[in-house]
């Protein structure tokens, strides 16, 4: 049970990254659906648990033995039912496998893409696709021998290669296969990251907070979470605009909006 806990665990901690994208979870999920597969059909036990399984057969608990392996068949089983019911609903994005560049792109696999992305409502010219493609998969043989490039995230792989190419002509089509990849939400991590954060601001002493104050802290909180003190405040005194808005007696807009609705009142 340790060993298998301990499997999931480190999974798990790999699947959660913050900016993991659906190709990586796909991955790593069929990482662990792998090694299961293999502990069953080894049916494997650890060697100190067997060691003390012979002692028990030894002792004359031949049935019990044969009861705890059977359970441990049962685990195995059990454990790749429930992976394989959280497997099964992203299998629809399987056509997007390529996209983590761990290999130079094929055609067929970016020519799926653009026909179910067209599904999608999602219109992609497919020459200058494959064109792209084409400059695509020179990028990618290249890179793969570094190391480094390798080892990267898969948003930050297609962030160096944006940043490479001569203009936005140079990858267009590509671009609409990565906003519409990366805008989905690979796990609910993220999400349960928001609600802490709003339940350490909405307490009960600030409980008149307004949902768009609340909206704004977050935002600076989530987005700028990264950022040290000493940063941030080298980032305030560079932006005049914004310095600007905080010094300014200007109202914000939910507060102007109500001081127009008092007025309609009034009038009415």
């Amino acid at each position: 049970m340790h060993s298998l806990m301990s499997a999931f665990h480190t999974h798990i901690q790999d699947m959660e990254k913050e900016k993991n994208s659906i190709m990586e979870v796909k991955k790593i999920m069929k990482s662990i659906h792998t090694i299961l597969l293999e502990r069953k059909s080894n049916n494997f036990i650890s060697l100190k648990v067997k060691g003390l399984l012979a002692q028990k057969r030894r002792d004359g608990l031949g049935k019990e033995y044969d009861q705890f392996c059977a359970d441990v068949q049962g685990l195995y089983s059990t454990c790749l039912e429930y992976l394989e019911k959280w497997m099964t609903p992203m299998e629809e994005f399987s056509t997007f496998t390529w996209m983590d560049l761990s290999e130079p792109p094929e055609w067929n696999d970016v020519e799926a893409c653009i026909k179910f992305l067209g599904e999608k409502g999602v219109v992609i010219d497919d020459v200058k696709c494959f064109d792209q493609v084409t400059n695509l998969k020179r990028f990618t043989e290249r890179c793969n021998r570094d190391e480094e490039f390798s080892g990267l995230q898969v948003h930050q792989k297609w962030t160096k290669y944006f940043e490479k190419a001569k203009s936005i002509g140079c990858y267009s089509e590509l671009l609409k296969n990565a906003q519409f990849v990366f805008a989905l939400s690979s796990h609910n991590a993220n999400v349960e990251r928001v609600f802490s954060l709003m339940q350490s601001q909405w307490t009960k002493e600030r409980n008149q907070l307004s949902v768009e104050s609340l909206k704004g802290i977050l935002f600076v909180q989530y987005i700028l979470k990264d950022m040290s003190c000493k940063d941030f405040h080298a980032y305030l005194l560079s932006n005049r605009k914004l310095l600007g808005k905080i010094s300014s007696t200007a109202k914000y807009r939910w507060a102007e909006k109500e001081d127009e609705e008092e007025k309609q009142d009034e009038e009415d």
